[in-house]
C-alpha cells in the first residue's frame, strides 16, 4: 500500500468518526478555521499534507487520539485492509527536549503499526513506538509526533547525523532525543538539537566520559504526514 492510499484509510476513519458523533463537514471546519471543501478532501484522501498538528487537532473534535485516526491505537483496532504488524508501545512521552523516564521497555504492550510507516522495518521485533514531547527536534519531528524506535543496535552502526533515544547519567535520568556525532578530531560526542527555540543547545560528552552516555535506540520513522 503506497502513500496515497494510506491517505484514502486516514480520511475514511475520519469521516467514519465524524458521522458516528453526527456531525456535519461544517462542524468540523468552523472548530477547524478551514473550509467544509478542505475538510471533504481530508476526508477523501486527497490532501498530502495533513500534518501531526492537525490531526490533533481533528482528533480532538472527534474526541479521539490521532493514533486512532492512523490506526496505532491498540492491536484490537487494526485497519482490516492494511498490513500491519505489532510492535512494542510506551504508552507516555519521551522529551525531545527534556528527558523522561522510561520503564520495563521488556514488558511494553503490543500495538498493531501499519506496514507503510515502518517500510523495511516493519517485522523488525526490536521496534519501539514511543510519543515525542517537546519542540527540541521540531525542525524535523514535531510535538505530539510518534516515533519508531530500532533499539539493540550496534552503537557503531549510528551514523554521524542519526536521531537517536539515548541516556545520559546525570540528566534526570531520563531519555532525550537528539541528532548524534562522533567528533573524533576533539574526541568528543555531541547530541544535537534541531529547533526553532535556540534555548536548546548541545549535549557534549568527552570519550573518556562515554560511560554517562548509553544509546536506547535509533530513530528510524516518525509519522509526519508529507
Amino acid at each position: 500500500m503506497d502513500k496515497k492510499e494510506f491517505n484514502k484509510m486516514v480520511g475514511k476513519r475520519i469521516k467514519k468518526q465524524r458521522k458516528q458523533n453526527n456531525m456535519t463537514l461544517k462542524d468540523i471546519a468552523v472548530k477547524l478555521g478551514v473550509t467544509e471543501s478542505t475538510v471533504q478532501r481530508y476526508e477523501t484522501g486527497n490532501i498530502s499534507n495533513v500534518s501531526i498538528e492537525m490531526l490533533q487537532k481533528i482528533g480532538k473534535i472527534l474526541l479521539v487520539s490521532p493514533a486512532f485516526l492512523l490506526g496505532w491505537d491498540s492491536a484490537e483496532k487494526v485497519v482490516s485492509d492494511l498490513e500491519a504488524h505489532k510492535h512494542k508501545f510506551l504508552d507516555a512521552s519521551i522529551s525531545a527536549g527534556y528527558p523522561f523516564t522510561v520503564d520495563g521497555v521488556s514488558s511494553l504492550p503490543l500495538v498493531s503499526i501499519p506496514d507503510v510507516f515502518l517500510g523495511k522495518y516493519a517485522t523488525n521485533k526490536n521496534i519501539v513506538v514511543m510519543k515525542v514531547n517537546g519542540d527540541s527536534m521540531n525542525k524535523i519531528i514535531p510535538n505530539g509526533s510518534f516515533i519508531a524506535v530500532k533499539t539493540n543496535i550496534d552503537v557503531l552502526s549510528v551514523s554521524n547525523g542519526d536521531i537517536v533515544v539515548a541516556n545520559v547519567d546525570g540528566a534526570e535520568n531520563g531519555y532525550t532525543i537528539k541528532h548524534i556525532y562522533k567528533d573524533a578530531i576533539n574526541n568528543r560526542v555531541i547530541l544535537r538539537p534541531n529547533s526553532t527555540n535556540l534555548a536548546y543547545t548541545d549535549i557534549v560528552i568527552t570519550l573518556t566520559d562515554t560511560q554517562r552516555l548509553y544509546i536506547v535506540g535509533k530513530v528510524v520513522a516518525y509519522n509526519v504526514l508529507l
